[in-house]
């Protein structure tokens, strides 16, 4: 009987995502930053709960950072949606905040 074996090597074998594809990723990240911008009133306050913050903290900064972070996640989301179709090739299509997507 005679075997026959292929080397996979994930280098070679995962093509790079062309421009396009970036474009539409950042387009969609865009989306969703919009559309899901509201939800880091709560994220946030689930987060500084977990960690054990006071009630004063919860009640008194928590609205402030979380409606901070909120608006800057929703003009993120704006200015990804705006520039997705004048971004050349080259330039890095990583996201402008952590995470990429709230959910």
């Amino acid at each position: 009987m005679v075997a026959v074996a292929q080397s996979y090597d994930p280098d070679q074998m995962i093509i790079a995502p062309t421009g396009f594809e970036k474009r539409l990723t950042k387009l969609g990240r865009g989306f969703s930053n919009i559309l899901f911008g509201w939800a880091e009133l709560p994220v946030t306050f689930h987060e500084k709960l977990r960690e054990g913050k006071s009630f004063q903290y919860l009640f008194g900064v928590v609205p402030v950072l979380g409606t901070t972070r909120a608006v800057m996640r929703t003009a993120t989301g704006v200015f990804e949606m705006v520039t997705f179709p004048y971004s050349d090739n080259e330039v890095n299509f990583e996201p402008l905040l952590e995470p990429e997507y709230l959910f």
